[in-house]
Formats: C-alpha cells, sequence, structure tokens
C-alpha cells in the first residue's frame, strides 16, 4: 500500500462564546453536522487513517469526535499542530505511517500551506475539507479535495 496523508482542517467552530480562550472554542451545529459528513466520505473512498496526528484545541478534538467512524486509529494529541505554520506542520511528516494512512488534523492556513508544500498546488480548505494526498516515490500527489458543501 502507497503512504497516504489526510490533510484536515477542523470543522466550524463558535464564535458565540466572548470571553472564551480561541484555543477552547467549541464546534457550531454546522460544524457537528460536516465532521461526520467527512468521516463518511473518507470511509466511502477507503481512506480511514490508521494515525491521526491532531491539534490540542477544542475545536479539532470535537471534530474528531464526531468523526466516530475513526476510532480504530491511534490518536496522538500535538499541541504544536495548533495554528502551526509550514515548519511545525512539516515536522508532523516524521512521524507519517510509511505505507498507511495518517491525518494531520488542525487549523488553517497551515493546512492549506502544507497541502501546496507537498503537492505545489494550492488548494481552498474551508472548515472540515481534507486534502487526500499519495506519495509516490519521493513526489506527493493530490488525489481529492473532499470539501462538506461539494459532498451534500
Amino acid at each position: 500500500m502507497a503512504t497516504r496523508l489526510i490533510v484536515m482542517r477542523h470543522a466550524e467552530s463558535s464564535l458565540e462564546y466572548s470571553g472564551v480562550a480561541d484555543h477552547d472554542r467549541p464546534l457550531n451545529a454546522r460544524g457537528q453536522h460536516d465532521a461526520p459528513c467527512i468521516a463518511q466520505a473518507l470511509s466511502n473512498r477507503g481512506w480511514l487513517p490508521q494515525l491521526i496526528l491532531v491539534s490540542s484545541s477544542r475545536r479539532t478534538m470535537e471534530t474528531l469526535e464526531g468523526m466516530s467512524l475513526l476510532d480504530e486509529a491511534r490518536i496522538e494529541i500535538r499541541p504544536e499542530i495548533y495554528h502551526a505554520g509550514l515548519s511545525n506542520m512539516s515536522d508532523q511528516l516524521d512521524d507519517l505511517l510509511e505505507g498507511g494512512t495518517t491525518m494531520i488534523l488542525g487549523h488553517n492556513p497551515g493546512s492549506e500551506v502544507l497541502v501546496n508544500h507537498l503537492t505545489g498546488e494550492w488548494e481552498v480548505m474551508p472548515t472540515a475539507a481534507a486534502a487526500l494526498i499519495e506519495k509516490s516515490g519521493e513526489k506527493w500527489n493530490l488525489i481529492e479535495m473532499l470539501r462538506p458543501k461539494e459532498l451534500s
């Protein structure tokens, strides 16, 4: 099996809680709907990860909780993914499962920048979007972009 990477942005969070730190913002109703939708799309395509590297923010953790189809994956909480730039996002690549599927669940702009860095393609990643990327030799290829509004 090829080495595959899913770069995913967290589902939509709520801005309704004044006084709540950015790190602690929960998902809103749309985010709670979109997370399982993306999980189902990943399952339908046979892209269920064995390893998930996830930001420590509440909205990324709630996104993951909403993706119950991914319960079989090993989960590692990575505080350094919270609002990470390219350097910290690239550091996560050291832990990818060779010959397996790994997901990095984080934030923007880090998610978009990592996809561009690996594939050379710029993709808009709204909340809950997932880029399916596969390694061929030393080259990464964007296989498909999943966006919740395009799946409905």
